[in-house]
């Protein structure tokens, strides 16, 4: 299975799983995407879990689930499946149908199965919802882990919604240089990570007027950035 978000370690038993669509999409003519929507409970039944695999829908384009995922990203783990292509003979769409029906309760399962291992865990496993934007600088740095750990429209997803809270620093918060974030964002590898956590700590620093740190970050950072 190819999460673009979540992980196999930590479900949350809530799956978005989407494919694009090449040629006739049995659904709805002319949808460019099918997704369905998989809710795993772990209210259990004795060592049964509860699954609800809600009926695949054809959406119109990328744009239109990326827009819905991005409302509520942090709810969902996303999986990318392989695209859809049905034969034009009969005979073997139909075949192809079934195959690819198989092949989807096959992943249904293994996806049940990571829930179960998750359950075993749970009292190991600390919950990292994000909250809303009570907490702005908060949702931010945790929005900021998301977007550099998701991969695909997982990712362009996240983005969005961090967008709206980038907005609301720049509204708010004019003087904290987001668009220097911005681009730490895609500083690649340990020392990107290590570039945000910066930044979010120089926010915060100057959030509570203890600029002597927020200069000691802000000389980290530039160290970091001339690395580039």
């Amino acid at each position: 299975m190819n999460f673009e978000r979540g992980s196999k370690p930590n479900p949350t038993g809530n799956l978005i799983a989407y494919c694009h669509v090449f040629g006739e999409n049995p659904i709805a003519p002319g949808g460019k995407i099918i997704a369905s929507n998989v809710v795993v409970s772990f209210l259990k039944i004795g060592d049964n879990y509860p699954v609800v695999t809600f009926p695949p829908v054809a959406l119109s384009s990328k744009d239109e689930l990326l827009k819905i995922l991005s409302d509520n990203i942090q709810l969902y783990d996303v999986v990318q499946l392989p695209d859809f292509q049905m034969p034009e003979e009969k005979d073997q769409a139909n075949q192809y149908i079934q195959e690819r029906m198989e092949q989807f309760n096959s992943m249904v399962m293994r996806y049940v199965e990571f829930c179960k291992s998750k359950e075993k865990k749970m009292s190991t496993v600390v919950d990292d919802k994000i909250e809303g934007i009570a907490q702005p600088l908060e949702t931010l740095a945790n929005l900021s882990l998301e977007f550099r750990n998701s991969s695909g429209i997982a990712k362009e997803a996240t983005r969005l919604k961090m967008d709206r809270i980038v907005d609301y620093f720049q509204n708010h918060h004019p003087q904290l240089d987001i668009d220097n974030f911005r681009k730490a964002l895609v500083f690649p590898g340990k020392l990107g990570d290590e570039l945000v956590s910066l930044y979010i700590q120089k926010f915060n620093a100057i959030q509570i007027e203890n600029y002597e740190d927020a200069s000691d970050l802000r000389r980290r950072i530039l160290a970091i950035e001339s690395m580039s």
